[in-house]
């Protein structure tokens, strides 16, 4: 490997050199972006790349094309390929074909060829010689316009391959670089918005998917859309150590919430294979498809399924549109029917940790970069409904009103009433509207959401049970009817004492410092949900920007995120194996 910063600092012939086997037989590639350093990532840098392809006149794309050998094909046999495409065919196991998989791939490619005048281009990362011979058959089918583009994107995603390999960058900057790149997938042009099952959120997850294949790993994606990078330890039967975080978001989103727990261990496994390191158990990555209920109202989707504590009822859930949950999953191409088997069984894990921002002020303020989480505060969530009767804002009586938006304003105050004064205690009000409303009509109908933690299951359903109360004298004061549909009831889970220490230790390895931080987290986590499956940890990384989190302001620096990747690269080595 080499050094990003070595690299920036090449000369430029000896830059395009280092970089000549990354585009297939093209030097011009890396030669057009020469003038365009520092970069400050390898995401950057072949961002930049790309780029310059995308720019390149028609004959020139198609030069780079046709620089591509065919898969299995003639100069496979004669041992001509270059040394990166060699080791990507052997990778997919395409050159132990059988006489019958080379001949068909040898009538695909001839017909292939003879369609569009250029080879079939594929990034094997990840296939296998079934896999690959079912792309082709498929892809013969397409126009030479639509080829030439994708043949364009799989050259894409194989220099991304091929310069992971390459590159050796701080793990820091890799984090808050894949991060960025991450973002771009949104549902709006004004805000990061990632849903469950949007073009966006599968886009970002076939991202998530090339990184971890990158890094080395096996990788699956379930019923449910989570995406599982297997790095499998030095025994057949090894047990697993789960990691992970989602990959959804929530509506006007930051870049680093959920996403950090995905995006940290890729890096450092990544960097732990490339120094040949070998572990005694199996690590495996989690990107959890969904744990923020924004397009299904339906929380933790993606880490209940793997606990194997998926409700089928919420297959009946319905987003605004009018889709329902199942019939989202199999737009996605994935079978509902094929979710209790994404079920991790408790005897094959050796627990689970998640690496998560703060979203909290605590450890900024401390100016301690990270610490080790306590518990997770219980959350009570409801979705309330309050009907009254609509009527002319101008004609009807003040006295006489059954306003349903002032009875909502009434509870929201009460809410803030029984959930203030209490230590831990908080309760939120995130979303409310009044459904086909108008400036001259009094409110015969809102909606709003009930949100009520504390790290009391106690303080927190005394709390809920005070609201409860509040609202039925609401009601009947005003004449109104108010319906609570709760769609989560979590109790505060504690993280396990071993795991607590652990993290401590790492910290203070790491760091250098004895006394390392402990705190509760009063967000929810996936990690809740699978203490209810095995032993649970969970590290906190410090938040700048006042500790700041679902916004856009939400931030992380590179050198806390780096901490973090070797705090965690220190857990994984350290980690105990019962024998």
């Amino acid at each position: 490997m080499i050094s990003l910063q070595e690299i920036n600092s090449l000369p430029p012939p000896q830059f395009v050199a280092a970089l000549s086997g990354i585009f297939e037989r093209s030097p011009w590639v890396p030669e057009r972006v020469t003038h365009a350093r520092p970069f400050n990532s390898g995401l950057s840098l072949h961002a930049a790349m790309c780029a310059a392809v995308d720019r390149a006149s028609i004959d020139e794309q198609l030069a780079l094309i046709r620089a591509h050998p065919e898969l299995a094909g003639r100069a496979a046999i004669r041992g001509e390929l270059t040394p990166e495409s060699t080791r990507e065919q052997q990778g997919a196991g395409l050159a132990a074909c059988t006489p019958e998989e080379f001949a068909r791939l040898h009538q695909l490619n001839g017909f292939y060829t003879q369609k569009f005048g250029f080879p079939f281009v594929l990034a094997v990362k990840g296939h296998n010689r079934a896999s690959v011979i079912a792309a082709l058959e498929e892809r013969v089918e397409n126009t030479v316009e639509h080829e030439r583009a994708v043949a364009l994107r799989e050259i894409a995603r194989i220099a991304g391959f091929r310069l992971a390999d390459l590159v050796d960058e701080p793990l820091g900057s890799r984090i808050i670089a894949m991060a960025e790149q991450l973002a771009r997938f949104s549902e709006r042009q004004d805000a990061l918005v990632c849903s469950y099952l949007t073009p966006a959120h599968r886009a970002t997850a076939a991202l998530i998917r090339d990184w971890m294949l990158g890094a080395g790993l096996q990788v699956d994606v379930d019923a449910v859309g989570n995406v599982i990078g297997r790095w499998v330890g030095t025994a057949a039967s090894s047990p697993t150590l789960l990691t992970g975080s989602h990959y959804d978001t929530v509506v006007d989103a930051g870049k680093f919430d959920g996403r950090l727990g995905i995006l940290l261990p890729i890096s450092v496994v990544a960097q732990l294979r490339g120094a040949g390191v070998r572990l005694p158990y199996t690590v495996t990555i989690a990107a959890f498809s969904e744990e923020e209920g924004v397009r299904f109202k339906s929380t933790f989707l993606g880490s209940r399924a793997l606990a194997g504590r998926f409700d089928p009822a919420m297959l009946d859930s319905v987003d605004s549109d009018g889709t329902t949950l199942r019939e989202a999953i199999r737009a996605a191409g994935l079978d509902p029917a094929e979710i209790p088997s994404a079920a991790f069984a408790a005897g094959d894990l050796l627990g689970f940790v998640e690496v998560h921002i703060e979203q909290g002020p605590v450890l900024l303020n401390e100016s301690a970069p990270l610490g080790v989480v306590t518990s997770i505060a219980g959350s009570i969530r409801c979705l309330v409904s309050i009907t009254g009767l609509a009527g002319h804002a101008g004609t009807v009586p003040m006295h006489l009103r059954r306003d349903a938006a002032a009875a909502a304003a009434e509870l929201v105050l009460a809410i803030e009433k029984c959930c203030s004064g209490t230590p831990g205690l908080v309760g939120t009000v995130g979303q409310m509207q009044v459904p086909s409303g108008a400036m001259n009509v009094i409110p015969g109908r809102c909606e709003l959401s009930v949100d009520i933690r504390a790290d009391s299951d106690q303080v927190r359903d005394g709390a809920f049970a005070a609201v409860l109360a509040d609202s039925e004298r609401i009601a009947a004061r005003r004449n109104v009817d108010i319906q609570w549909r709760k769609v989560l009831d979590v109790g505060c889970v504690p993280c396990a004492p071993k795991m607590q220490q652990l993290w401590a230790d790492s910290i203070s390895r790491v760091t250098g410092n004895a006394e390392v931080r402990r705190l509760p987290s009063g967000a929810g986590h996936d990690a809740m949900v699978m203490a209810g499956v095995t032993e649970m940890g969970m590290l906190f990384v410090r938040c700048g920007n006042g500790g700041i989190s679902h916004h856009p302001s939400e931030t992380l620096s590179a050198d806390d995120a780096d901490l973090a990747a070797y705090a965690f690269k220190d857990f994984l080595l350290n980690f105990p194996v019962p024998s």
